[in-house]
């Protein structure tokens, strides 16, 4: 059964690289990588531009299609040793000592074509459907619970997500959709005892729509357009172990307070031109 489960997690493998995971396509069938928070009054979107900090150098920087840049690493206190890049997912390590990754970070933007065509969902430019949309495409929240770098999920086992909280915000005249919630791992049938009841999770994910013409240059289109999300996450564990539950709870707010360091790094793409001039 393992090995099987193994050759179907090969085949959601390939299907992601068909989407892609970056904001290098346009909307020819293009998925991207992006980010995002969202506004939820005039008030707050004033705050939230204002506490902007702009770098003269981004130490990794991250694009969010043809809306701009963020700075993945602007807050170091977590993860300690920093984000290390993978194909589809970029792993975050507390000490980098050989251990598993205690937080991960993901973005993509889909285009139209690959909406309609490849994952046979609804296209929408209206921000508030976004979030809905993509939380049926499966490849991109199956790579959470199926990375022996943090948890394998087995066939057994079947995962939700559940939403905790959401939110509108701004970043540099920019609205995205802020969610918090978690993402639990449970046996398909509860009387199989050889997997934990309850494995958890916790996720921010940052829900926005870049549009074509956003950026000034034709590079800056290249990098994507569509409907977009950003998701930062902690290793999910097993909650019956009072220490594991305790650290992942603790990771958890500790990974907010990067994630928002992070999203308040935003630069428009003319912005994050001009940084370091």
């Amino acid at each position: 059964m393992h090995n099987i489960k193994r050759i179907l997690l090969i085949g959601i493998l390939a299907t992601a690289s068909i989407i892609g995971s970056g904001c290098k396509k346009s909307d020819t069938g293009a998925s991207s990588a992006t980010i995002a928070e969202n506004t939820t009054n005039d008030s707050k979107a004033e705050e939230t531009t204002k506490s902007q900090t702009k770098k003269k150098a981004f130490k990794r920087a991250e694009t969010l299609g043809t809306i701009g840049w963020i700075d993945l690493e602007d807050d170091e206190s977590f993860p300690k040793a920093g984000y290390i890049p993978l194909p589809y997912l970029t792993l975050g390590f507390d000490e980098n000592k050989g251990e598993l990754a205690s937080c991960y970070f993901r973005n993509i933007c889909v285009g139209k074509t690959d909406a309609e065509e490849t994952l046979h969902v609804e296209y929408t430019e209206d921000l508030d459907k976004i979030p809905g949309i993509l939380k049926n495409f499966s490849t991109f929240w199956n790579s959470f619970v199926e990375d022996e770098r943090m948890y394998f999920m087995f066939s057994s086992q079947q995962y939700e997500v559940v939403v905790d909280n959401t939110e509108k915000v701004t970043y540099g005249g920019v609205d995205f959709i802020k969610e918090e919630g978690h993402i639990d791992v449970t046996r398909k049938d509860p009387e199989n005892t050889n997997y934990p009841e309850l494995i958890r999770g916790g996720y921010i994910a940052y829900y926005y729509f870049s549009p074509k013409d956003a950026g000034q240059l034709e590079s800056d289109t290249m990098q994507g357009y569509g409907m977009g999300m950003a998701v930062w996450g902690v290793r999910p564990v097993d909650m019956s172990d009072a220490e594991e539950a305790k650290t992942m709870e603790e990771n958890y707010e500790k990974l907010k307070k990067a994630a928002e360091a992070s999203m308040k790094t935003f630069s428009s793409q003319e912005e994050y031109r001009s940084l370091g001039k």
